[in-house]
């Protein structure tokens, strides 16, 4: 992402904060926990990274299964929502992934962020580096598309439409990670008429 595309991303984020959740797309994408959890093996003696985290649509559900959630975000407009949602067990990272990060992690999970990340061996490679050994990998994006699910992509912060699950897969494969699969795992309904499916990768560091 360019020095320009981060900025009229930020401005972005900071005007869609106020009203995210109550977007047509984001309350479709609540529901996606109840399709990817089951996939897991969660238990209360974990720490999960939740990468893009937002105004908390995987945190807060996670965090009711885990012993402790980081809600890891760029956006200080996001995670304030988040915040104000005042859950004992979710702590908010406002920071870069590629700044390094302090803890190990049980489990990575992420939900429609990666496509806003221009080089992703290198974010594959930080989830890997900050995961214990045979820690937990679950990504969900968009499959390849023409660029019209977000329109205003620039203005977004898009640079990926989408990805080909496969050549997602061989890139976590390079960098270490293992036990990896991946399916469709749900499809948006978008006022464009259109349908747009979305794929979960799974694996283990």
């Amino acid at each position: 992402m360019t020095d320009k595309t981060a900025t009229l991303a930020d401005a972005h984020f900071v005007r869609a904060a106020e009203r995210f959740e109550h977007s047509p797309i984001s309350q479709q994408l609540a529901a996606l926990t109840d399709q990817v959890f089951p996939l897991l093996s969660l238990s209360k003696a974990q720490h999960w990274l939740d990468f893009g985290a937002g105004t908390g649509a995987v945190s807060v559900p996670l965090a009711a299964q885990v012993q402790q959630v980081t809600a890891l975000d760029t956006s200080a407009a996001m995670l304030s929502k988040l915040i104000d949602k005042n859950i004992a067990n979710i702590a908010t990272l406002e920071q870069d992934i590629f700044c390094g990060l302090h803890d190990v992690y049980d489990g990575v999970i992420s939900s429609m962020a990666l496509h806003h990340v221009a080089d992703i061996e290198k974010l594959l490679t930080c989830m890997h580096q900050c995961l214990h050994q045979g820690g937990q990998l679950a990504l969900v994006d968009l499959y390849q598309e023409d660029g019209s699910f977000h329109g205003d992509n620039a203005g977004k912060g898009v640079v990926h439409f989408g990805f080909a699950p496969q050549q997602l897969l061989e890139i976590a494969q390079r960098v270490g990670f293992k036990d990896l699969s991946y399916r469709e795992i749900f499809n948006i309904e978008h006022k464009n008429g259109r349908r747009y499916p979305l794929f979960v990768l799974l694996g283990r560091a």
